[in-house]
Parts: structure tokens; sequence; C-alpha cells
């Protein structure tokens, strides 16, 4: 077998694999940038969060930072994808701690898990729910916010295949939330057993989701509410309209 010599071109059709090292020093600095942009974010502020104080932390100049992000804006909209993909998949990686079979168990420990997040990261939280007009959003943002609703809507499906639609309690008709539960869906591309199941979903989620939003700055604070005492209860109500049954608000206790 000739064996090969230095100097030797590669065989036609023989490649390689894997990135170049420039591109690996590039995406290992962009990374880096990120994680400072995060840090400036929790111990700062959103205000502080700038280029120049970016490429300070660094230690490049302004001019370096603009080869990676283009504005302030490209800058946040990095930092927003890696605050919801991480979102995403902390809900996924505790809700995989249940079995599968189990779906109320699934849905609790998901909106338990979106709650925890939250209130553990506030002010990444606060940044993701910036929303910029959608013919402004950025692909990359759209695209990860609606995978932090995709799966908690798959996980909601679960669940009211095998409990909601048979609730002794079934959720009243609502014909003006309908479409814009359709739309919803549709939006987040996620595939509903029913009409009344998108609806159902739609306000689950946004009644849990603004519970979050509310804990993570801290309102419920105000009135002693140190536990989450508020959004369990949120939790526990949404749980017996859907026919849950009651041992799922233990899963993952």
């Amino acid at each position: 077998m000739r064996k090969h010599k230095k100097g030797d071109r590669p065989m036609e059709g023989s490649s390689t694999t894997g990135p170049s090292r420039r591109q690996r020093v590039r995406d290992a600095t962009l990374r880096e940038l990120i994680a400072v942009s995060r840090e400036i974010l929790t111990t700062q502020g959103a205000e502080a969060l700038t280029i120049r104080a970016v490429a300070r932390e660094m230690g490049m100049t302004p001019p370096g930072v603009y080869r990676y992000f283009d504005g302030h804006r490209a800058l946040l909209d990095a930092v927003i994808v890696a605050i919801l993909d991480e979102l995403t998949e902390f809900i996924a990686a505790r809700t995989d701690e249940v079995d599968e079979a189990d779906t109320a168990g699934r849905l609790v420990v998901a909106s338990r898990a979106l709650r925890r997040w939250g209130v553990e990261h506030p002010r990444e939280f606060h940044l993701s729910l910036v929303v910029s007009p959608p013919e402004e959003e950025n692909q990359a943002v759209g695209r990860a916010r609606r995978q932090v609703g995709r799966l908690f809507g798959e996980i909601f499906a679960g669940a009211w295949r095998d409990y909601g639609s048979a609730s002794p309690a079934p959720w009243p008709r609502a014909p003006r939330i309908e479409p814009l539960a359709e739309r919803l869906v549709r939006i987040l591309e996620v595939s509903m057993p029913s009409t009344a199941a998108a609806a159902a979903f739609t306000r689950c989620w946004m009644r849990l989701y603004g519970m979050v939003c509310l804990e993570s700055l801290g309102l419920p604070r105000v009135v002693g509410d140190e536990k989450g005492d508020l959004f369990e209860a949120e939790l526990a109500e949404l749980a017996r309209a859907l026919g849950l049954p009651e041992t799922a608000l233990d899963t993952g206790r």
C-alpha cells in the first residue's frame, strides 16, 4: 500500500471534516463574547450591556467586537438566543426525568421548571421578553422564542389527550379566544388534538408564563410569597380544570 507522503495532495473524493482552526477560534471567541455579555447583564443590568463594556471586559477594542456583531441590537439578539436555548434545554431536561407515559406529571414538572429558571435568572428572563415587531425580529430570536412555547405545547398536548378531553369540569367554549389560539399553535408549529385543546393550551400558557413574569419581578414577595405559593395555587387550579389526577402535583417534589 502506498504511504501518504508529505506534500501529497488529498486523493480525489477525500475531504477533511470539521471546522478549520480559524473557525474554531472564532466560534470560541463568539461564545466568550456572549458569556461576558450575560455576566454584565446579570451583575450590572441591561443598561450596562454595551459594545464598549463587552470590549473592555474581553480586552478587545470596540471595532474588534464589531467583527462579530454589527451593532448593539445584534449583540442583544445573540444573548437572547443563548438565554432562550438554555431555558428550553432546562425545561426539557427536567421533563425528561419523568416517564413519558406520565403526561400529567410531565406537564406539572415542565411548569415548575419554567418558574424555577425564571426566578433564578430574573434579568435574563426579562431580556428574553423583549419582542421586536415581526418585520424586524431576528430569525434566530424568533426560532428560539418559538421553541420554548412549542416544547410546552407538545407536553400540554400529551396531557390533554390523556385527561383534558374527558375532564369532569371541561373548559367552557371561548369563541373569541379560539381564533387567537389557532394562530398561536400555527406560529409555534405545534399540533393540538382539537380547537378546544388549542384554546386551553393558550390560556394555560399565558397564565403560567404571566405568573413567572410577575414572580421574576419580585412582585409576589411584596405580599410575603417567598416560595411560589401563588404560582402553585394557579398550577393546581389549572390541573383541576384539565382533569389531571391530584397525585400529578406531587411529581418531582
